[in-house]
């Protein structure tokens, strides 16, 4: 123990009378205090380590080689060093940039992102066990319009005070089963996750509005096919679980929107085909895309709306990339129960002689395998194995064929694992992604 004087702390000067006849103070027997030298010397190697730990990551963070420009974990470009302007500098914006651009590229990002995840899933920090997405609400459903409540003009219902804000569906109260619980914006159901989906009537009457649009602009030219495709929540949760959580049926949400589609729009509906294929592997489980077998089920659907043959799974090649970790596993902060039952990415391509020849966000054009090798690619992008990923434009050619029709898919990633199975119906399919 150290005895501190108050007088001194006091700023008393030393030789005061106060200071002389005070009685003498010892140090209790075992406490000198020369035995806290050893602590303090020990202190002072912490604090060394800490400083030259801090000290070593910041250098590394300025080498420019190693700070990443795409997070693989994310799906995302990171943001990148802004370029100088007068006008940017004099607004303050340009340093702000450039935090941005420190701040998003860390080196080694995925890696320290996952280990704060899965340190705050050990701790129970990340994980709320019940109350889904409380507060949260969709816009009521309308009923299915008539055909004389759809107007001609933009061949879309008028929305009514049925489905504004005031009038949504509050989120249920039931209590949540052991089996599920919610990490970040994911519901972990057994061993696979699911997204909610509430349902919004403006944008989904805007997509409508634009797929008409489309399809009369088109008319005698071409044929507009419209798929809306579900989530696996629509699809593969029982109704038991559907009940006590908050989400929109989907099935009467595709229903009203294709409802409202314009006649010259031919319809793939394909809800109810995957339903009957459920028990299948057609959904992933740490992913929220479909795999390519639900892909192609839906393939089979758009051929019988266009009237031609569909190629059969045995007349495709086959390939399967192993160990796939999606978006719900990176959503839920690496969630063990996703990350111990990883997917497999299995593609069909048909037996033809066809490349694709891409454009991609910084425009530039490369040609390669319609299917990508994802076997020694990181487990977050296995998904890039159908048509090389999002990318704006791409061109896959049948050259099997002399002369044949095209077609347009417009699409967002969903779209990449049916692209592929177009080409036997096809010479030339033109793949555009409306994001980029």
């Amino acid at each position: 123990m150290e005895i501190i004087d108050n007088n001194k702390l006091n700023g008393a000067p030393e030789n005061s009378a106060q200071n002389n006849n005070a009685p003498e103070k010892s140090v209790p027997e075992g406490d000198h205090p020369g035995k806290d030298k050893p602590r303090r010397g020990y202190l002072r190697l912490k604090l060394g380590v800490l400083a030259a730990v801090v000290l070593s990551m910041t250098f590394l963070s300025f080498i420019l080689p190693l700070r990443p420009t795409v997070s693989e974990a994310e799906k995302r470009e990171l943001a990148k060093f802004p370029s100088f302007s007068m006008e940017a500098l004099f607004s303050g914006q340009y340093f702000s940039d450039i935090s941005a651009w420190y701040s998003d590229t860390v080196p080694f990002r995925d890696l320290f992102t996952g280990l704060s995840s899965r340190l705050q899933h050990l701790l129970g920090t990340g994980a709320v066990r019940s109350g889904f997405s409380e507060g949260v609400k969709g816009d009521d459903i309308p009923d299915i319009p008539t055909p004389d409540q759809i107007s001609t003009e933009t061949n879309t219902a008028p929305v009514s005070e049925a489905t504004t804000a005031e009038t949504t569906t509050e989120a249920p109260t039931e209590e949540v089963t052991e089996e599920m619980q919610q990490l970040s914006n994911i519901l972990v159901y057994g061993d696979a996750g699911y997204e909610y989906y509430y349902f919004s009537q403006e944008p989904s009457e805007k997509y409508v509005s634009a797929v008409n649009r489309a399809a009369e602009l088109l008319a005698g030219k071409a044929t507009v096919y419209d798929m809306i495709i579900p989530t696996s929540t629509g699809i593969l949760l029982p109704d038991s679980v559907l009940e006590t959580i908050s989400v929109s049926d989907q099935a009467k949400a595709i229903s009203y929107m294709e409802a409202l589609l314009n006649p010259l729009v031919k319809k793939v509906s394909i809800f109810d085909t995957l339903k009957e294929h459920k028990n299948e592997y057609i959904y992933f489980r740490t992913d929220h895309h479909w795999t390519g077998l639900g892909a192609y089920y839906a393939y089979v659907k758009f051929c019988e709306a266009k009237g031609v043959t569909p190629v059969a799974l045995e007349d495709c090649e086959y390939r399967a990339f192993d160990n796939f970790h999606g978006s719900f596993y990176t959503d839920s902060g690496n969630d063990p129960a996703l990350g111990n039952n990883p997917d497999v990415v299995e593609t069909w391509l048909p037996k033809v002689n066809a490349d694709i020849t891409i454009t991609d966000s910084n425009g530039n054009t490369f040609s390669g395998p319609v299917i990508y090798d994802e076997t020694n690619n990181s487990t977050y992008n296995k998904y890039g194995a159908f048509i090389w990923g999002d990318n704006p434009f791409s061109v896959i050619e049948n050259h099997n064929m002399e002369s044949g029709e095209s077609c347009l898919l417009i699409k967002e990633s969903f779209g990449n694992a049916i692209a592929p199975l177009l080409i036997y119906n096809y010479k030339y399919v033109y793949v555009m992604d409306y994001r980029y």
